[in-house]
């Protein structure tokens, strides 16, 4: 119970929920409004449209694999195809949104 006591109280040297308070501004000066897209009059975040881009084209690109017949060559499907789609979602989002 007393290292409990001292632990505790050393912890209160250093962090306290006022200095949290303080250091907050500091940590919130870089963030600005969340990035929205009017779409059809409904807002939707940018990453959400991203990751839909990504998936889509990752499906087309797997049609496309499918049509030359290079399923095969596929090394562990599903991973390949969600890094596809993670890739191209992160590449549409660094080309269009990336300030």
């Amino acid at each position: 119970v007393m290292r409990a006591n001292l632990i505790m109280q050393n912890r209160k040297k250093y962090f306290s929920i006022e200095s949290a308070g303080l250091a907050l501004p500091l940590f919130l000066c870089g963030c600005s409004s969340a990035p929205l897209q009017n779409v059809l009059g409904s807002f939707f975040p940018s990453w959400m449209i991203c990751v839909l881009l990504g998936a889509v084209s990752s499906a087309l690109l797997r049609a496309l694999i499918g049509i030359f017949g290079m399923q095969e060559a596929v090394p562990v499907p599903m991973l390949t195809y969600l890094a596809f789609a993670l890739s191209i979602t992160f590449l549409i989002w660094l080309l269009v949104f990336g300030h």
